[in-house]
């Protein structure tokens, strides 16, 4: 489990559920009221079960009690707990049911700086800040499934949500080990927005994954992004191939507004390519993996396309570095052969070739006299086919490779 490091300005708060059908977030504090039998209104209520069995955790108390839609302080009784103790429970959550184990905010109200019996009991309130305590959280993932939910808020204002299957803690004899914690699907999820991936980066968040970015000035709304956070992190992916499983032979509208999957194959969309890439100054680099499984990469120090009204022209092509230019100067010949040319898609003929390179290439791409490199192209094209996808400087084989990804960062210089 990785935290990042608190600093002021944070808010934080961990939340976990049963995998399937429940949502808890698990606080460890010390509660700042006693016990009451009557229902208050405020968030901050008790809410006493006066029951013959007592909800083993939050989304219990959600399925049985009719006060469920009311985040508050509720008695719970896990599986092999002597006594009932009290937790917060947060139902502004999804669908709630979630029991809150740890949070803390901004004015630092209570001391985290703490011994061992005060992480196994909790401490702090409920209504601030405050740990469940690891005896409790013992009790309550050792008798179902759990899944964990991060939710942090930055200085800034971004918020974020991480989640994990499988939270499980041992015992005291154990030292209270984290036994179990599987990664969940879609990695990052997010509520608020990055400025773009080096602002994630630079934030924090290092992993490979989508987030949801608004660049500044970008007239539309947020948008999700796939970030690469290799190679010193920062990358916003603009294209990828990888199986075939995404047709790119597609119309110029398609390419304008960008198709595909995050998580697999995509086109970013030109408008998007264009706005980034005319932002700030961009650097790219280029990912491959020939048919025969070698990897090769090429980055070059500034990269730019124009506006729809000169047909997302590739205007600028900086220097070149990398090994995907066998020659003996290379330049990324393969790329810069582009230079200068408008974007062509199979219905809107850019190029300066007699014929139509996006149907002669089966893609859409930057074409000149036509193609020294098609990524767009036919991914499971005839091998040694000029359709396939193409980058003419490898050593060896130019055709049929079978990975590609384009991906942009501002140039840091």
């Amino acid at each position: 489990m990785k935290i990042i490091t608190l600093e002021q300005g944070v808010h934080f708060q961990i939340l976990f559920w049963i995998t399937g059908s429940l949502l808890l977030q698990l606080t460890s504090a010390q509660p700042e009221n006693n016990h009451e039998t009557t229902k208050q209104t405020t968030d901050s209520s008790i809410f006493f079960y006066q029951q013959p069995g007592f909800p083993r955790d939050c989304k219990e108390v959600r399925d049985q009690c009719d006060l469920s839609n009311s985040s508050g302080i509720y008695l719970i009784k896990p599986d092999t707990c002597v006594e009932p103790f009290e937790v917060y429970c947060d139902s502004s959550h999804d669908a709630g049911g979630w029991t809150v184990i740890h949070r803390r905010f901004e004015n630092g109200s209570v001391e985290f700086n703490r011994n061992w019996e005060s992480y196994k009991n909790g401490f702090g309130f409920f209504s601030h800040e405050f740990y469940l305590g690891n005896e409790k959280i013992s009790l309550l993932t050792n008798q179902n499934k759990y899944e964990l939910i991060f939710e942090i808020t930055t200085s800034n204002g971004s918020t974020f949500q991480q989640s994990y299957e499988n939270f499980r803690i041992g015992d005291e004899f154990s030292n209270y080990k984290l036994v179990s914690l599987e990664r969940n699907s879609g990695t990052l999820f997010q509520f608020s927005h990055f400025v773009d991936c080096q602002d994630a980066y630079t934030s924090g968040f290092i992993d490979n994954g989508i987030y949801k970015i608004k660049p500044n000035d970008w007239p539309g709304s947020a948008f999700n992004v796939y970030c690469n956070m290799t190679d010193g992190g920062g990358w916003i992916v603009v294209q990828r191939r990888v199986d075939g499983s995404v047709d790119f032979y597609l119309d110029w509208d398609n390419y304008k507004q960008g198709f595909g999957n995050l998580n697999s194959e995509f086109w970013i969309g030109n408008e998007k390519l264009h706005f980034l890439t005319n932002a700030k100054r961009q650097e790219i680099r280029i990912d491959l993996v020939n048919r025969n499984g070698a990897p090769y990469f090429a980055k070059f120090d500034h990269f730019r396309i124009n506006n729809e009204t000169d047909n997302y022209r590739l205007s600028v092509v900086g220097t070149y570095s990398g090994t995907a230019d066998s020659r003996s100067n290379p330049d990324g010949y393969a790329l810069r052969y582009h230079l200068a040319r408008p974007f062509s898609t199979y219905d809107r003929d850019n190029d300066p070739w007699s014929g139509n390179c996006a149907i002669n290439r089966h893609g859409a791409w930057w074409y000149n006299e036509c193609a020294a490199s098609n990524f767009n192209g036919e991914y499971f094209g005839p091998r040694d086919s000029y359709r396939s996808i193409e980058w003419e400087t490898l050593p060896g084989s130019i055709y049929n490779i079978q990975f590609t990804e384009m991906k942009i960062r501002p140039f840091a210089g």
